[in-house]
């Protein structure tokens, strides 16, 4: 694991490499982002360099040597003095916390200066967990360096915040995450673009996209439908919709016996939620048709017959789209029904209105 592994993030990436070339090491940084976008990559190449005892220093920073014994055990994930605190039920307890932290804290480390404890899923810290945690930042013996991670620095108390150095993931450019499918996962191109531009900037969206066939069938079936809207009525429209969440089994009739058998409440929020970033996406492409007058620069390949027919609408009905997509976003946010919320969204997608 070095840091130049690490896509973009070059403010993270300057400011611990400083802090590593300068041998100026807080005593707890907490690093935050959404699940994918590398908050466990970031933490464990940190921690690899922070034990690395022939680090690599240049100008501008520094890298773990990936040699040294204590390189080699990170690597395989054994290293002794690197601890990843676990929980065996859905969160941790205040007794898992105590004994591999607050009392392992005190056993000074048997190989090299420095031990490293690292929480990996700091949204799933009680109340109690993390005052438990806050006694070990307030006077952290000087060889301990704790690392926290969570998607939103609110989920952890102002108390716990204010005594380490804050490190938010910012998304990567698409750009960003396209060439990493293209070279690091081995994706075509044209999967490689659509995927990162589903992903909205975080890397393991789109790394899990191109692995998953259901993405590309979704992304056909969606579009089948918005061809045919025009002509299909609510029912045989939800069907579709039913049909895009919950595909045929091979020997199946069709979606409308999954239909009895599953709902869209079990589907779900982060699933509704990618069918809209996908209509939203699918809309753009139709505008970006309209205003260039050919199927160029599109985020869906091999989509052109949508495109075409959907570039003809005017440009009110194309930005009011965009505007009822984001509707339905809200709704379902809302928790109102999905049924309901889909239904309402096709039905103003066919009839141009805001409903």
């Amino acid at each position: 694991m070095t840091f130049s592994s690490i896509v973009e993030q070059q403010d993270i990436r300057d400011h611990l490499q400083t802090a590593l070339r300068l041998g100026r090491l807080n005593h707890a940084y907490l690093i935050t982002g959404e699940a994918g976008m590398g908050r466990k990559l970031v933490a464990r190449t940190f921690a690899q360099a922070a034990l690395c005892t022939d680090l690599q220093i240049t100008e501008t920073g520094a890298e773990p040597c990936g040699k040294c014994r204590s390189c080699i055990m990170m690597e395989a994930g054994t290293h002794s003095e690197y601890r990843e605190l676990t929980h065996e039920k859905k969160a941790y307890g205040i007794d898992e916390i105590r004994t591999q932290l607050v009392e392992d804290i005190a056993l000074r480390p048997m190989v090299g200066e420095r031990r490293v404890y690292f929480i990996a899923e700091g949204d799933l810290l009680s109340t109690a967990c993390q005052n438990a945690v806050l006694k070990t930042l307030e006077e952290p013996p000087e060889y301990v360096l704790i690392l926290i991670a969570c998607e939103s620095p609110e989920a952890l108390l102002e108390t716990i915040r204010s005594r380490m150095v804050q490190l938010p993931l910012k998304p990567v450019s698409d750009a960003g995450v396209k060439q990493y499918l293209m070279r690091q996962e081995r994706i075509p191109d044209y999967l490689a673009a659509e995927c990162a531009a589903m992903a909205f900037g975080n890397i393991g969206k789109a790394v899990r996209y191109a692995a998953d066939d259901s993405f590309r069938n979704m992304v056909d079936r969606t579009t089948a439908l918005l061809l045919d809207l025009k002509r299909l009525d609510t029912h045989a429209a939800m069907e579709r919709v039913y049909g895009i969440f919950f595909p045929p089994e091979p020997g199946e009739e069709g979606a409308k016996k999954k239909k009895k058998q599953k709902k869209l409440k079990d589907v779900g929020a982060a699933e509704l939620m990618r069918f809209l970033d996908l209509l939203m996406l699918l809309n753009r492409d139709a505008m970006v048709c309209k205003a260039l007058g050919s199927p160029e620069k599109l985020v869906f390949a091999g989509q052109e017959a949508y495109d075409r027919e959907a570039a003809g609408q005017e440009w009110s009905v194309l930005q009011g789209n965009l505007n009822r997509i984001g509707r339905a976003r809200q709704r379902l946010s809302a928790s109102l029904s999905a049924d309901l919320v889909l239904e309402l969204l096709l039905l103003g997608m066919k009839h141009g209105e805001d409903l």
